[in-house]
C-alpha cells in the first residue's frame, strides 16, 4: 500500500494551492485520530492536537509564495453527531480562516468571456 505525500513534502506547494493541500491533509489528521479504536477520548484528542500543530508549523516552513500560515494556529474540537460517532473539527484562527476563505471565495468566482 503506498502512502500519500504529505501536501508541504510536495513541490507544487505554494500560494492558494498550498492552502488547498492543507485542507486535505487536516482532513487526514482528524479522521484518523477520530477513527481509532481503543484509545481514549481525550487521548486521541490530545494526539490530534499535537499532529494539528506540527502540521501548521511544516506549512509555515515549507509553503512557497504565501505567508497564510504564519503565526496562526488550529484548535481541534470534538463532538458527537446524530450517528453517534465521535468526530474531530479543526477551529481555524482568525488569520488562517481568512485565508480560507479568500481561498474559497476565489474558487466560487465564474470567469466571464
Amino acid at each position: 500500500m503506498t502512502t500519500l505525500p504529505w501536501g508541504h513534502e510536495r513541490p507544487d506547494c505554494a500560494g492558494d494551492h498550498a492552502l488547498a493541500l492543507f485542507l486535505d491533509d487536516m482532513e487526514r489528521v482528524v479522521e484518523h485520530y477520530a477513527n481509532l479504536d481503543g484509545v481514549q477520548l481525550e487521548t486521541r484528542l490530545f494526539q490530534a492536537q499535537a499532529a494539528a500543530n506540527k502540521l501548521l508549523q511544516a506549512y509555515a516552513k515549507n509553503a512557497r509564495r504565501t505567508t497564510a500560515f504564519n503565526g496562526q494556529f488550529i484548535e481541534i474540537r470534538s463532538f458527537v453527531n446524530d450517528a453517534g460517532r465521535t468526530q474531530f473539527v479543526p477551529i481555524f484562527s482568525s488569520g488562517l480562516k481568512q485565508a480560507l476563505i479568500r481561498l474559497l471565495d476565489r474558487s466560487t468566482q465564474v470567469t466571464r468571456h
